[in-house]
């Protein structure tokens, strides 16, 4: 018979019964137990515990996500606002700047969902604690001890040591977002989502033993036997055992009886973390040679064009009178509708601009000139979109999850079919493609998704390719381009996928040491992890008009009875509220980037430079001709 401090095995769904048991222990709970002599700050979020505490006589700073539980009045909601992630980032500064370790207590549904959080910059502060956390220099401590809800979980987790309690479960995405986007049909024939629930939970694996293999955590500790809920104490003391040892190994007494993080262990540790976070997903170390791509022109179909002279007269005259309002003298016009329907699943952000000249569309790349609403792009679109004829090669071209250690956890049954199906029919073989490239005769790399490969979204093989893009880029010393349309982190590959986002992360924290430019630009849709990761960390952020862009996706969130403000959910909107630096239309895209391109290899090759004047002149220059 199990007694308390021994694991028993449940399935999933038995854990997540027990996580999701209202009088569960909860990180107030904790904090208050573990800790001695707390003082709180001022949080702007309920769903953030920020505090001062003394464990053993070492002082630390103390983050935890709250949730609400039976019998304890609190605000929390279980999901940190946007708010609440820019005071994360305060809390790691002033640790940095005094030294002191930081303790963070995981239990979240994951970010905040809300129009609110949206605007707030939610995605692009997720991001930022990601990143921060995996450099910050000072000592490190997480504990999962609930729900670890997607990048809301992963924004406070990355540490130099980890722990989860036995029955808490880390995972992609809350399971009943997953049974919203997996199992939609089954939704809609009138199926209980909370009978799907199981299905989801065996898909995404969130188990600690899962965690703990992938090497996101360092342990597993115990609870009692039905659970944390059962036995306060228990759990605290396991806790505060677990922390004690911890920072014992890292602290050392001074003369005056203050413990101090010992000298020249944060160097060492930051070292660590950074190898930890990048061997999430460990492949075979063979590095392909550069493959050279023939890009192939697309042929978009269904497309709402009108041809004047076949329509009726009185049709006729009617779109003449309204073509000469609008001064269109081309016959052929694109007709820019709106596309903006939950019950359908259309989720263009823009559209309803009427007619407009085809050719304008087709050279704007299939996209509104007015309003930016526009069909999705092939990779191969993507490519031809920003680099010079005939220059890309591509990198890892042969690099799949066929290469990865430990494939059989993930490369099975369904997964296995569609990915197999997929490969045969896609540009390539992974939703990344990267390459080296030239712009304007100036050489970079290129790293763009793939729509068509399972919605552009994240596996292991997915993250280490673009960690070896950022290898190359590094080496080479050529500046990095990023084109993200995604659907985020892929819910196949559960945790190893969430995963991704913090290695993605940490590889661009190699990039700007050293010293290599990193061009970020969003275009439609880009949801989930994609943009709460490496696609909102570019040193100069582009966004093309009228894109969608929403931390949790639209199906989500109007799925869970949520609103969506389109307007809000836009890269209109993030240039508005200053969040991206520029608002493109798909033509002008290459241009823009050449000029930072420009910029960056002048300044790191300046041997090379053969502009001494402005580095995009507004004069053009023309050959002199002689007088006939």
């Amino acid at each position: 018979m199990k007694k308390d401090g021994f694991p028993l095995k449940r399935n999933y769904k038995e854990r997540y019964d027990i996580t999701r048991n209202s009088s569960r222990i909860r990180s107030s709970d904790v904090i208050a137990g573990v800790f001695d002599n707390l003082s709180y700050f001022d949080s702007p979020d309920p769903s953030l515990i920020a505090a001062k505490g003394t464990i053993d006589g070492v002082e630390c700073y103390i983050l935890g996500q709250e949730k609400r539980r039976q019998g304890k009045e609190s605000l929390a909601t279980g999901m940190i606002t946007s708010k609440g992630f820019a005071y994360v980032l305060d809390v790691l500064d002033l640790a940095e700047k005094n030294q002191i370790p930081v303790v963070s207590f995981i239990d979240t549904f994951g970010g905040d969902t809300s129009m609110e959080s949206e605007i707030g910059g939610q995605s692009f502060l997720i991001s930022d604690c990601i990143s921060r956390y995996g450099g910050v220099k000072t000592a490190l401590v997480s504990y999962v001890i609930g729900e670890g809800g997607s990048g809301g979980a992963l924004a406070l987790q990355v540490a130099d040591k980890s722990y989860m309690l036995e029955n808490s479960l880390y995972s992609v995405i809350a399971p009943e977002s997953c049974c919203r986007i997996i199992f939609h049909r089954r939704l809609t024939s009138g199926e209980n989502i909370e009978d799907t629930v199981p299905d989801a939970l065996e898909m995404l694996r969130p188990g600690a033993e899962h965690i703990k293999e992938i090497g996101m955590i360092d342990g597993i500790l115990p609870e009692p036997i039905n659970g944390a809920h059962e036995n306060y104490e228990f759990t605290i003391d396991t806790i505060k055992e677990s922390l004690t040892l911890t920072l014992k190994d890292w602290v050392v007494e001074l003369k005056t009886g203050e413990k101090v993080l010992k000298p020249k262990l944060v160097d060492k540790l930051v070292v660590e973390r950074r190898q930890r976070v990048l061997n999430y997903g460990m492949f075979e170390d063979t590095i392909d040679k550069l493959t050279k791509r023939k890009i192939m022109k697309s042929v978009h179909e269904k497309i709402n064009t009108v041809d004047i002279e076949r329509e009726e007269f009185y049709t006729q005259l009617l779109m003449k009178a309204h073509m000469e309002e609008k001064g269109i003298e081309e016959t052929e016009l694109f007709e820019c509708t709106k596309e903006w329907d939950v019950d359908k699943n259309l989720f263009k952000v823009k559209g309803g601009c009427g007619f407009v000249p085809y050719q304008q569309y087709v050279d704007n790349y299939y996209a509104c000139p007015k309003c930016g609403k526009g069909e999705y792009l092939t990779v191969e679109e993507q490519i031809d979109k920003v680099c010079d004829p005939n220059t890309f090669e591509e990198i890892e071209s042969d690099l799949t999850i066929h290469k990865l250690i430990g494939k059989e956890r993930y490369y099975f049954g369904q997964y296995q079919k569609s990915l197999d199906k997929t490969t045969e029919t896609c540009f390539s073989k992974e939703g990344l493609v990267a390459g080296s490239a030239k712009l304007n005769g100036k050489p970079i790399v290129l790293i763009v998704t793939d729509l068509k490969f399972f919605g552009g979204s994240f596996g292991a093989a997915f993250g280490e390719k673009f960690k070896r893009a950022v290898d190359f880029a590094v080496k080479n010393k050529f500046p990095m381009v990023s084109i993200c349309a995604s659907g985020g982190a892929r819910m196949n590959e559960g945790p190893m996928s969430l995963a991704q986002m913090a290695k993605m992360n940490m590889a661009i924290l190699d990039l700007k040491k050293a010293g290599v430019l990193y061009l970020s630009v969003i275009t439609g849709p880009t949801t989930g992890g994609a943009y709460a990761s490496y696609a909102t960390q570019g040193d100069v952020m582009f966004g093309e008009r009228g894109s969608l862009v929403e931390f949790a996706g639209p199906r989500v969130v109007t799925g869970a009875g949520f609103e969506v403000d389109k307007e809000i959910v836009c890269t209109d909107n993030l240039h508005e509220t200053g969040k991206i630096q520029h608002l493109v239309d798909r033509k002008g895209l290459k241009e823009s980037l050449a000029y930072y391109v420009n910029i960056y290899h002048d300044m790191t090759f300046p041997a090379e430079r053969k502009i001494t004047g402005r580095v995009n002149d507004f004069r053009k220059p023309v050959e002199p001709n002689f007088v006939s």
